[in-house]
């Protein structure tokens, strides 16, 4: 029992520790300018940002209103249970994987589908995530997920998965740092 506490406390401080050690808003800012910059996407309002150096138990989903500089929302979002525990370590781009990607994708057009309402994106870094639409890397609700793990998709608690998708389908670039 005594064991068991103390491995609690451990993996508490732990969470904590590497949650703090993060960086701030604006450097979100700096690096979806860099991207806007490198990818050109037709829109520019927003930019999703998914911060993978932080844990599943973190929000780490950052909408960012690219006009006003501020951070519209901040979510939980989920990582393939492939890729890791607590943190997302391991990335594909192949088929068939179960693995989440990293890199830079673009928002596609929105429907309902086994996970309710739902979107597509478009991988962008060739050989990285650009195998996305085959794989069926979707944003949509955990609200019939079993876990808070998915199979590679970004998956976000139903009442922020809406308003995720309706702000930013047909063409806002995501990023997902690792």
């Amino acid at each position: 029992m005594k064991s068991l506490i103390i491995s609690i406390f451990f993996i508490i401080i732990f969470v904590l520790f590497s949650s703090t050690n993060r960086p701030n808003s604006s450097s979100y800012f700096a690096y979806a300018n860099k991207q806007i910059s490198k990818y050109n996407p037709d829109r520019q309002d927003y930019v999703i940002v998914i911060d993978y150096r932080k844990s599943i138990l973190s929000k780490r989903l950052y909408l960012l209103d690219m006009n006003s500089k501020n951070i519209v929302l901040s979510s939980s979002v989920s990582h393939a249970w492939k890729s890791g525990g607590l943190y997302a370590t391991k990335f594909s781009n192949r088929i068939g994987t179960n693995i989440s990607c990293r890199g830079n994708f673009l928002t596609g057009s929105s429907r309902y589908g086994k996970y309710g309402y739902r979107m597509a994106v478009k991988g962008l870094d060739r050989g990285v995530n650009d195998n996305a639409l085959e794989r069926a890397i979707l944003f949509h609700s955990t609200k019939q997920m079993k876990t808070k793990w998915s199979w590679g998709c970004f998956a976000t608690p139903e009442k922020i998965n809406k308003k995720i998708i309706d702000k930013t389908k047909n063409g806002v670039l995501v990023c997902v740092i690792v």
